[in-house]
């Protein structure tokens, strides 16, 4: 009887584990100027990408994080024209310069050198 009850919470753990794996697929994104940006998810999305791809993503996160939100954009803009991206990588990166499109809105203005 034990068994019956241990092999049960087994089984159950092994059907919910698939469901909590894929709630934490998602990573939060960043608020900036009150706008959620999905850096994270677009960095993890870049992790597997050729390392020339891998570079300039996270040379547009550096400067989104350093507040040179139109230099970011470029980048990922640029990266988004690049050959050889999967349909995921494209609609976040377009995602993404959507949501910093909001954040540019809401920004004061910038000193691009």
């Amino acid at each position: 009887m034990k068994m019956r009850v241990v092999w049960g919470g087994f089984c159950l753990a092994l059907l919910l584990l698939p469901g909590a794996c894929s709630k934490s697929d998602k990573l939060p994104p960043m608020q900036i100027q009150g706008v959620n940006v999905d850096i994270p998810q677009l960095s993890a999305e870049f992790v597997t990408a050729p390392p020339e791809l891998q570079s300039r993503v996270t040379q547009g996160v550096s400067r989104v994080r350093l507040n040179r939100y139109l230099e970011g954009m470029k980048e990922f803009d640029e990266v988004l024209n690049s050959p050889g991206l999967n349909d995921k990588q494209k609609k976040l990166l377009t995602q993404v310069l959507g949501q910093l499109k909001e954040v540019v809105a809401k920004a004061p203005a910038q000193g691009n050198p």
